[in-house]
């Protein structure tokens, strides 16, 4: 069956929920990049730093869990901020591609340094947006609700 430019499905790109949520995130994102930024990290290396200091040990697993990263982009997160001397692998004896990652003193300073950083991006996004983006981890509990009860 040929599809004449007329059969073409047509929806409006601004109206995609998933679309628009993709949107907001880059916005998002960008302005804790922004805040970030002199002194070195992006939002993805500090969201990794504070997950393996609260994980740690953990593995790759367990920090793609709780990011929500699949464990390939985790890994390949993870490689740059040992190559930058945040965090260390340890092999984990008796488990399958099982590296212990662990924060190091460098990344336990690099973290506390980003810290204010990320506390008035926070409050700058809180202070104009308010309780709009607090509603988003009611709509991230509901969904993944959903998602689990299926």
């Amino acid at each position: 069956m040929n599809a004449s430019s007329d059969d073409r499905i047509r929806t409006d790109p601004q109206t995609c929920l998933s679309a628009l949520c993709s949107r907001v995130a880059y916005e998002l994102n960008n302005r804790y990049d922004q805040a970030l930024r002199p002194i070195g990290l992006r939002t993805r290396d500090f969201l990794l730093l504070n997950t393996v200091s609260d994980l740690a040990p953990c593995t790759i697993r367990d920090i793609a869990k709780s990011t929500n990263l699949d464990p390939a982009s985790a890994s390949d997160a993870l490689d740059e901020l040992v190559q930058g001397h945040m965090l260390s692998f340890e092999a984990a004896a008796g488990e399958w591609g099982g590296r212990r990652i662990s924060l190091t003193r460098a990344g336990r300073l690099k973290l506390y340094e980003a810290y204010p950083h990320w506390c008035r991006a926070q409050a700058a996004l809180l202070e104009a947006f308010g309780e709009d983006l607090r509603r988003l981890s009611q709509i991230e509990f509901a969904l993944t609700e959903g998602a689990n009860s299926t």
